[in-house]
């Protein structure tokens, strides 16, 4: 008997300190818009690979149906575009040619190792359209390699009219018109749409010198 009343006792205690209200100061504070804009351009800068999602074309067997495969980004060209390096081979380039406006979505996420659950992890989803760039100068051309291979020294191997490259390849500027970003669970994180000119200012010049560091930040230089 005695024992039963000390677990009553404890599981009252429980309760009452349960339903006690946190101090404001105690609360989790919550992502603001503003913060998601600058995280979500840290996320774009620091993981280079994403997923590239197109349509099949009416042409298609599988027309209309979502398409969807792993492609890297880099960002070479001012915010919030980010800079491709297609190959014409590719299932996914071949359904944004074929496809009115070029319409693409394109997103990124946040690596899971160390997290306790993925759900955790900020993600970003990049809606816009793709402009091929397949008349640049020599020197424009050379500029979009440095930086490109910056963040992925292996594609230097199929850069365009590289020597010897199994591949065909082109640059390619993804324009970006919606961003949506969930950075995790809504408890603490902004969960939205980012308004393109907000994302485009945010944190860039901190993150500007954080790339420059780490021997990147040549992207604010490519304007074509």
């Amino acid at each position: 008997m005695a024992m039963m009343m000390k677990l009553a006792v404890a599981l009252t205690y429980v309760s009452l300190v349960m339903g006690m209200a946190v101090p404001p100061e105690q609360q989790a504070h919550r992502e603001t818009l503003a913060e998601a804009a600058v995280n979500t351009k840290k996320l774009v800068h620091r993981y280079t690979t994403g997923t590239m999602a197109s349509v099949f074309p009416d042409t298609s067997d599988n027309a209309g149906r979502p398409f969807a495969l792993m492609e890297y980004h880099a960002p070479c060209h001012p915010s919030p575009s980010l800079t491709f390096l297609l190959l014409p081979i590719s299932l996914s380039t071949s359904n944004i040619l074929h496809t009115d406006h070029h319409y693409a979505t394109y997103t990124v996420t946040t690596p899971p190792e160390g997290a306790r659950t993925p759900m955790s992890q900020g993600r970003v989803a990049f809606m816009g359209n793709i402009t091929l760039l397949p008349d640049l100068s020599h020197a424009e051309s050379q500029a979009l390699a440095k930086c490109y291979t910056q963040y992925h020294p292996d594609a230097r191997w199929w850069l365009p009219d590289t020597k010897g490259s199994p591949h065909v390849s082109i640059w390619a500027r993804f324009d970006v018109d919606d961003i949506y970003y969930v950075g995790g669970f809504g408890d603490t994180h902004y969960i939205g749409h980012i308004p393109t000119d907000l994302y485009a200012r945010a944190g860039e010049k901190k993150i500007e010198q954080e790339d420059e560091a780490s021997g990147l930040g040549e992207e604010s230089q490519i304007v074509f």
